[in-house]
C-alpha cells in the first residue's frame, strides 16, 4: 500500500509534464502602442499616427480620432503596424488635444497621445532702437507651410513662408516713424493675427562728418515727434532750426562755426524734450568771401586749424595767387583778386605742406551784350583805308572783340577776322581788300567774348563797297617824285652850263 502511494506520486511527477508539451500553448501578445510624429506644432501642421504591436487586431479596422473627431481610419495588415497622416484642422485652438486609436466597438487601443497645438505669438530683438534699426522676428504658432505678413503701423512691410511646424523668420528695417511705442504684427493666410511692441528712439545723422569752418554740413534726423521744431547745437552755439514732418524727420544745413579744431558732440532737441547726438570733428579749414563772381573779383580767404608760423599758399587753376603765414592761434587772412578764366567751376588750394584744403570759386556765365556798329554806315561807299567803329560794351570780366568782314551775308566766305581787339575801332589797311561794285558789298560784324570766355551775340550786319580808285600806286607816286627832282637837277645844271656859254667874253 505504501508502495503504491509513491508509485502514483511518480507517475503524476513524470505524466504531467509530457502533458504540458503536448499541449498547444496560446499565444502571448504585446500591447498595442500609439506613437505621433512630431508632438506639437501650428494648425495645418501635419502629423502621423504609427500604430504597433496590433497583430492581435489583424484584420480589423480601426480609427484615428484627434479630440473625439474621426480623421482617419485603416485595416490593421498581419504585422500589426500602420500608419495615418492628417493635418491639424484650421478651427483648432491653441492648447492640448489627444489622438486615440479605437476599434469599431468604440474600444480604445493603447493609450491616447497628447499633441499640443502652438498659440500664434512673435518675439522681436531688439525692442527699441532708432529708425533703419534692422529687428529680428521670430514666430510660431502660424499656418505651417503658408505665407505670413509682416506689418509696422498696420502697412505691409513684406512677408515670408511659415514652415512646417508653423514657425517664421523675418528681419524688419524700421521704417521712418516718430518717437515712441509702435506696433509689429503678424498675420497668416486664415486671418490669424498676433502682435508686439517697438519703440523708436531718436537719432542724428552729420554728413560729412569732418569739417572746418565755413563748410556746409547736413544734419538729417529721425525718430522725433512730428511737426515740431528743433534745434541744433554745438558747444550751446546755436546752429540751425527745422521743423520735423509728419514722420518724426528732418534735413537741414548748417555752417561750421570758427573753433578749435577738435572732435565734438552736435546736439539735436525737439520742442518736447527728445534729444539725439552726433559726433563732428571740426579740423584746419578755410572760408571763401564771395564763392562766385567774375575775372577780377577780390576773394577773401579766411583760415583756422592751421600750423602757426608755416607760409600757407593759395593757387587757384594750380596757380600761385597768394601767401599767408598763420599767427599762433593758426589763422590767416589774405585777400586775391580772381584772374582771366573760363565759366564754370575752378579749384582753389590752400596748403600749409600739412593741411591741406580745398575749395570751388564759380566764375559767372553771363554773356557780354550784343555790340552796336557805328561805322561805316549802312550801303556807304569807303575808302581803301576803311575805319570800324562801334560802342563799347560793358562787362565786370573785361571784354575783348572779333571782328570779322565777308563777302557774303551769309559769313561763308571771311575775308578778314580780327580777334582780341582791345578797342571799340578798327582801321582796315588799305589794298586789303579789292576794291567792289554797290551790287556787291562786303558785309561786318562784331561780337563781344569777356574775361570768362563767355561769348555775345553777333551784332546786326551792315554792308560797304570800297569805290575804285584811278590815282597811282604810292610806290610809283613816290618813283615820279624822285624822277621829278632828278628832271629839275638836270634841267638846272644845263640851264647853268648853257647861261656860261652865252657869258664867255
Amino acid at each position: 500500500m505504501k508502495y503504491g502511494k509513491i508509485l502514483r506520486k511518480l507517475a503524476i511527477v513524470v505524466i504531467l509534464p509530457l502533458l504540458l508539451v503536448l499541449i498547444p500553448a496560446a499565444p502571448a501578445w504585446a500591447a498595442p502602442v500609439v506613437a505621433l510624429s512630431p508632438t506639437s506644432g501650428a494648425v495645418g501642421t501635419e502629423v502621423t499616427v504609427t500604430g504597433t504591436n496590433f497583430e492581435s487586431y489583424a484584420g480589423d479596422y480601426v480609427s484615428v480620432f484627434f479630440d473625439k473627431t474621426e480623421i482617419g481610419g485603416t485595416i490593421i495588415p498581419d504585422n500589426g503596424t500602420f500608419t495615418i497622416s492628417f493635418r491639424i484642422p484650421d478651427d483648432t485652438k491653441a492648447g492640448r488635444a489627444y489622438i486615440t486609436v479605437e476599434d469599431e466597438y468604440g474600444n480604445r487601443l493603447g493609450e491616447k497621445r497628447p499633441f499640443i497645438i502652438e498659440g500664434m505669438e512673435i518675439e522681436r530683438y531688439p525692442m527699441d532702437g532708432t529708425v533703419g534699426t534692422i529687428v529680428a522676428i521670430t514666430g510660431k504658432g502660424f499656418y505651417a507651410d503658408e505665407r505670413v505678413t509682416f506689418y509696422y503701423d498696420g502697412t505691409s512691410v513684406g512677408s515670408e513662408m511659415a514652415n512646417a511646424a508653423g514657425e517664421v523668420t523675418y528681419h524688419l528695417t524700421v521704417p521712418e516713424s516718430t518717437v515712441g511705442v509702435h506696433e509689429i504684427s503678424a498675420q497668416d493666410t486664415l486671418g490669424s493675427l498676433t502682435a508686439a511692441d517697438f519703440k523708436v528712439t531718436p537719432s542724428a545723422t552729420v554728413d560729412p562728418a569732418l569739417g572746418a569752418m565755413g563748410d556746409r554740413v547736413t544734419i538729417s534726423g529721425t525718430g522725433f515727434k512730428d511737426r515740431v521744431y528743433v534745434t541744433i547745437s554745438l558747444d550751446d552755439i546755436e546752429l540751425a532750426k527745422d521743423k520735423t514732418d509728419k514722420l518724426g524727420s528732418f534735413e537741414t544745413i548748417f555752417n561750421v562755426p570758427v573753433m578749435k579744431p577738435e572732435a565734438y558732440e552736435i546736439e539735436v532737441e525737439d520742442d518736447v524734450g527728445n534729444i539725439a547726438k552726433a559726433e563732428f570733428i571740426i579740423g584746419a579749414g578755410v572760408s571763401l568771401s564771395p564763392i562766385t563772381g567774375n575775372v577780377g573779383t577780390p576773394i577773401i580767404v579766411n583760415g583756422t586749424g592751421f600750423t602757426a608760423g608755416k607760409a600757407v599758399t593759395v593757387t587757384y587753376d594750380n596757380q600761385e595767387v597768394a601767401t599767408a603765414v598763420p599767427n599762433g592761434n593758426g589763422t590767416f587772412s589774405v585777400i586775391f583778386n580772381v584772374p582771366a578764366s573760363i565759366t564754370g567751376n575752378h579749384p582753389i588750394t590752400i596748403t600749409d605742406g600739412i593741411n591741406i584744403i580745398k575749395r570751388t570759386f564759380t566764375m559767372e556765365s553771363e554773356a557780354p551784350p550784343v555790340a552796336k556798329l557805328s561805322l561805316p554806315e549802312e550801303a556807304v561807299e569807303a575808302e581803301g583805308e576803311v575805319y570800324f567803329d562801334w560802342e563799347d560794351v560793358e562787362d565786370p570780366s573785361g571784354v575783348a572783340y572779333t571782328l570779322q568782314v565777308a563777302s557774303d551775308e551769309d559769313f561763308a566766305d571771311i575775308e578778314l577776322e580780327e580777334e582780341e581787339l582791345t578797342d571799340s575801332e578798327f582801321t582796315l589797311p588799305e589794298e586789303t581788300l579789292v576794291p567792289t561794285k554797290k551790287d556787291a558789298p562786303y558785309y561786318w560784324r562784331v561780337k563781344a567774348i569777356d574775361g570768362a570766355s563767355n561769348e555775345g551775340e553777333w551784332s546786326t550786319l551792315r554792308s560797304f563797297h570800297i569805290k575804285a580808285s584811278f590815282l597811282l600806286p604810292k610806290g610809283a607816286i613816290y618813283a615820279l617824285i624822285v624822277l621829278g627832282f632828278l628832271g629839275l637837277a638836270f634841267l638846272a645844271f644845263w640851264l647853268g652850263r648853257r647861261t656860261a656859254y652865252y657869258r664867255r667874253p
